[in-house]
């Protein structure tokens, strides 16, 4: 971060000038993180008004007795701290000598590097082109940390375009900072240049508001080979090595200085992991064609070819607005681009697939990932040979690596998983379930699922921790490898439980929860979730008076899974798109509920207006007054705008124990609106099960679920489930029937569990997202 002396000077200067304590010093960026290291870290933050710098620390917010100081009297503070703890969480605040103006809580904290070399489990967040600082930008930003819940990312990994249009100082601070504040107090953000930030900043001379804003490892502080500049730069994490490479400003020849450097850097790395990045992907066909544009050719033709002969395994690129994740590829550096003999392996890389996850030796192979999809406009000009999954919708990338084994999954905005892959480097046992996310109560059966790659494995153990992996209970000893099996949830509150598979005779093979799930009396859990499926009426006409009841005859109607419309080609489900338009499309799911509902929230994606049934009683709409079939919507929604809500149960609680419908209806604004959309996301909070854990039996019901249910296969809580398939829509919400209490008591617990829900829920609504209009470049 140099060459921001004008920069200093200016805003000092307009300070200086204003009468001494005409108001309180304010910190008006940050704080955030960068160059985190085993034993250091550096706090960036700026106020102001100019003045020297401190930051206090301590492993706890009782003993924050550790300070480092910055002397120079400025506005821009950097401040690294050194000889601290590997692994260690600590606190922080940031202000003056003689005050604190930031920090000081369980919010400001920072978790320090890993010991090189350990095996993980690590998360990392890739983000590209989102800096508009608009609504999409948000959704896709809040998508991700309801996904992760407790298990947030330890690395943010940004490809580039962080600050439309021109990355100048006021766009870093609407695009970036403001809008990732909450992470990046926690989390380092390790960045490549985007083309907008190239607008106003230059590499040759490290300077311009991309330069100010960034501390970066020029001088490998943080591994790898010292670059000398922070264009470009290398560091590690555990057992991963990070190359970051500058695709708009920097010489791309295969002499040049940045290119040179890389082949010194790649050599001195004996990390299994190898992941490189920059802002312009040697393949995509999104809004950019790597065939044609010369930044992204010269990429693909002059940096790939060295970063493959030294065994790269993940390549991830920003710059074209669109998500797209290839095959198992290698050597296809020529133009055009052709699949050829270039794909090492066909398959979709998904546990779930027959062909399983990529598998890797002898170093061949890698996997390419274009992460344009952060927030800005999204299209797509084709579908390019070497890409598996090509889709042009919002979203953000998170990456897990544990050991020898690497997955990958893309979050859509609304938070639908749409992109799953596992990368494996020799043999391993890989769980796919639980990953993350999931809520039992105590007595529940949790159904573990892995995969076996390479050698067999004849014996497994099943071990459960429930304090986020720092100690570990053998839950299922010696069990057969049939690739399944099925314990039951203790009697603990807990949200930071995982579990793990080990081999019984060989302990070093191990993989575990890619994140933490809870265990909990009356836990949230999502009982419909984005990307279900929905029966639906778009015949142009009205089903019927009772259509949205619970004993309404639907088995006739077609089904089809969200995003159900038409007129976005984003649906998976496209619906009847009459000209001019239907006024009223209708749809149904049941679910059955075993125990009493104690509170309810739901999401609805709708374009235009939308109305909830449930069993018949209407509990939300949005843009609808009347709900015959021929009158439209009151106005235009915003495209697949999100709509929340926390349901009022204590009036008149709509669910009932047993079957329970929810009837929903989306109407169009006008007959010549261009568009329809509809998904739903619902999570119930059930009341808690009285019914003692069975010691070690698995109940056979789950108590929600789509209408599907199938046996869960009882167990004594020692041998493998014979059912190795994960079921699509698993609730996670299994448990016994309850003894019914008496009516006051029940009325008065139902009373007190919907309050606490109402107050925790009405926090604040998620921003409704709204897709913003495309961008050049």
């Amino acid at each position: 971060m140099k060459c921001r002396v004008l920069v200093q000077l200016l805003l000092a200067c307009a300070f200086v000038a204003a009468p001494r304590g005409a108001h309180a010093q304010t910190v008006v960026r940050g704080p955030y993180l960068q160059i985190g290291t085993p034993t250091s870290m550096t706090i960036v933050w700026r106020t102001d008004v100019a003045s020297e710098g401190r930051v206090r620390y301590g492993e706890s917010l009782a003993a924050m007795s550790g300070s480092a100081d910055d002397s120079a009297v400025a506005v821009q503070h950097e401040v690294r701290i050194t000889g601290l703890k590997p692994g260690t969480r600590y606190f922080y605040s940031v202000g003056t000598k003689s005050q604190a103006l930031a920090g000081g809580d369980a919010a400001h904290a920072f978790r320090t590097s890993p010991t090189l070399g350990t095996r993980g489990p690590y998360r990392l967040w890739i983000v590209g082109d989102s800096g508009t600082g608009g609504s999409q930008q948000a959704a896709v930003r809040d998508a991700m940390l309801a996904h992760v819940g407790q298990s947030r990312p330890d690395l943010f990994l940004h490809m580039g375009d962080m600050a439309y249009n021109d990355g100048k100082d006021a766009e870093f601070q609407v695009g970036f900072f403001n809008m990732y504040q909450s992470i990046l107090r926690d989390t380092v953000c390790w960045p490549t240049m985007g083309n907008h930030e190239g607008h106003s900043a230059s590499s040759s001379t490290q300077s311009g508001p991309y330069y100010d804003a960034y501390v970066l490892p020029k001088a490998a502080e943080a591994g790898g080979l010292a670059s000398g500049t922070e264009a470009y730069y290398s560091f590690d994490y555990a057992n991963a090595h990070f190359v970051v490479l500058d695709s708009h400003d920097s010489p791309r020849s295969p002499t040049g200085a940045m290119l040179t450097w890389l082949k010194s850097d790649l050599a001195a790395t004996s990390q299994p992991w190898v992941i490189a990045y920059w802002h312009h992907p040697p393949y995509t066909k999104g809004s950019h064609d790597s065939d044609t544009e010369g930044q992204l050719r010269d990429m693909r033709e002059n940096a790939l070819p060295i970063l493959e002969a030294a065994g790269v395994d993940l390549v991830l690129g920003g710059h074209s607005h669109i998500y797209e994740r290839s095959y198992l590829v290698q050597g296809a550096y020529a133009t055009p681009t052709v699949a050829g003999n270039h794909i090492i392996d066909n398959g979709s890389g998904a546990l779930d697939s027959s062909g399983g996850p990529y598998t890797k030796s002898g170093g061949a192979g890698a996997v390419y990932i274009v992460a344009g999809h952060g927030g800005t406009g999204v299209s797509r000009k084709g579908t390019h040979p070497l890409m598996f999954v090509t889709e042009a919708i919002n979203g953000s990338t998170l990456v897990d690596i544990e050991g020898n084994v690497l997955r990958g999954r893309n979050v859509r905005f609304d938070g639908t998983v749409s992109d799953r892959f596992t990368l494996v480097k020799g043999d391993a046992l890989v769980l796919s379930a639980p990953d993350g996310g999931e809520s039992y109560t105590p007595g529940d059966p949790i159904s573990v699922k892995w995969v076996t790659v390479g050698a067999a494995v004849a014996k497994v153990d099943v071990e459960l921790s429930t304090d986020d992996g720092k100690t570990w209970t053998t839950v299922l000893s010696g069990i057969t490898n049939s690739g399944s099996a099925t314990f039951n949830a203790p009697a603990v509150d807990t949200q930071q439980a995982r579990v793990r598979v080990r081999d019984s005779a060989q302990p070093s093979k191990v993989d575990g929860s890619d994140g933490a799930f809870t265990i909990t009396s009356s836990a949230p859990r999502d009982v419909i979730t984005f990307g279900d499926t929905w029966l639906y009426f778009d015949e142009g006409r009205d089903p019927g008076a009772s259509w949205m009841d619970s004993g309404f005859d639907d088995k006739s109607w077609p089904s089809g899974a969200g995003q159900l419309g038409y007129g976005d080609n984003d649906e998976a489900t496209k619906l009847f798109d009459a000209s001019p338009n239907r006024p009223s499309v209708y749809f149904r799911k049941h679910i059955t509920v075993d125990r009493a509902v104690a509170a309810a929230a739901l999401r609805v994606l709708h374009d235009d207006g939308v109305a909830i049934w449930i069993n018949g009683q209407r509990v939300f709409d949005r843009y609808i007054q009347g709900t015959d079939y021929a009158s439209f919507a009151t106005q235009t929604s915003n495209d697949n705008e999100i709509s929340s809500a926390t349901l009022d149960l204590t009036s008149q609680n709509p669910f009932v124990v047993g079957d329970n419908v929810i009837a929903v209806m989306v109407k169009q604004a006008s007959a010549t609106s261009s568009d329809l959309s509809f998904d739903l996301q619902l999570t119930l909070t059930l009341a808690p099960n009285t019914t003692q854990p069975d010691g070690g039996v698995a109940d056979a019901n789950p108590s929600v679920s789509d209408g599907s249910a199938t046996d869960a296969g009882a167990s004594d809580g020692a041998a493998a489930s014979s059912d190795g398939t994960p079921k699509a829509d698993d609730s996670g919400c299994s448990c016994s029937t309850p003894t019914t209490p008496s009516s006051a008591l029940w009325l008065a617990l139902l009373a007190v569990l919907a309050l606490a829900w109402r107050r925790r829920r009405n926090r604040g609504p998620r921003p409704e997202a709204r897709g913003p209009r495309p961008e050049r470049g």
